[in-house]
Formats: structure tokens, C-alpha cells, sequence
């Protein structure tokens, strides 16, 4: 049977609702992405970086594309996530909080079949590789676009609110 993102969400809905969700989760994303070319070739073309495809209180289900011209600024999700790529090559810039500051902590580079799972405190800053975006799947225990999340500044580490203007201010283009 082919992928679907009405199946998928329906499946991480499922999970969502687990006795262990995030252990539900985790191994939804790791048998979703044992076939990247499956979820490639049953996934739309997406028209926009990110989409949600489905939030309630439990569950935020996301679909998302990283350019390779410009890294999202750093920030954190407030919610235990599990993040997958199921094509291209992402790099996720780890950072660490120091007395409340974020700090530049290593990387993670995920590909095509590749998902790491993220704690609520957990900080990245992500874009594409290879000079072509990557595409993946995202699933957070909760509702993502409600609660009050937090992104860093590149230089000084400070929190500032993650609103829309923010975000776009702290997008930084990659040469």
C-alpha cells in the first residue's frame, strides 16, 4: 500500500493517544521512514515551506520543507517532537542553554530516512544541504501553534518570543 498524509496523520493521531506517546510516535516515524521513497513518491508536491495537517490539544502533525539558501533561526518547541526526513539532507545546529542563553552545542545532519527526537527544552536551528530543500515530517505532542514558544538571538543567545516577525528577522541567508 502506497503513503498518504491523511493516513499518516491518522496514524500519529493514534499514536498521539498511546498509553507512551512519544514512544508511540517514535516508532511511527521510524517504520513511516524505513521507506523514504515510499513517503516521496505518495507525499504531494508542497506549494509552501510548512504546512499543518492536523493540531488538536494532543497532537500537532506538520509537513515541511528546508531551503538550502537560508537557516531557520534557532528555537525550541516546548513539546516533545520527533522530526524526519524522507528527502533531501538536512543540517540541525544544536545549542544548549547556559544561564538561560542559548549557546552553539554540535550538529546533527539528517537524511532521506533519517528522524531524531527532540525534548520540549531542545534547541536547533535547521536548513537544507546539498543545494536542494529537504522535505520531511514532523510530529509534536501538542498543540505547536499555541503555546508560547521561544526563538535565540544568533549573537547574544537571548530568548525573544517566536511570532511570525520575529522569526522572519532572525532567518539567516546562507551564502
Amino acid at each position: 500500500m502506497g503513503f498518504t498524509l491523511e493516513a499518516f496523520v491518522a496514524d500519529a493521531r493514534a499514536a498521539a493517544a498511546a498509553a507512551d506517546p512519544l514512544a508511540a510516535v517514535t516508532r511511527l516515524m521510524a517504520d513511516t521512514l524505513a521507506d523514504p521513497a515510499r513517503v516521496a513518491a505518495g507525499a504531494p508536491t508542497p506549494d509552501r515551506d510548512e504546512t499543518c495537517l492536523f493540531e488538536d490539544a494532543t497532537v500537532s502533525v506538520w509537513h515541511e520543507r528546508f531551503q538550502p539558501d537560508v537557516e531557520l533561526p534557532p528555537h525550541d518547541h516546548a513539546m516533545p517532537a520527533v522530526l524526519g526526513v524522507y528527502q533531501g539532507r538536512e543540517r540541525n545546529r544544536l545549542w544548549h542553554r547556559v544561564d538561560g542563553l542559548a549557546r552553539p552545542g554540535g550538529a546533527l545532519v539528517l537524511e532521506a530516512g533519517g528522524f531524531h527526537v527532540f525534548g520540549p527544552d531542545d534547541i536547533h536551528s535547521v536548513h537544507a544541504e546539498d543545494g536542494a530543500p529537504s522535505l520531511g515530517l514532523h510530529v509534536y505532542l501538542g498543540p505547536l501553534t499555541t503555546v508560547p514558544r521561544s526563538l535565540f538571538d544568533w549573537e547574544t543567545g537571548a530568548a525573544i518570543p517566536l511570532t511570525g516577525a520575529n522569526f522572519e528577522t532572525l532567518l539567516r541567508p546562507l551564502s
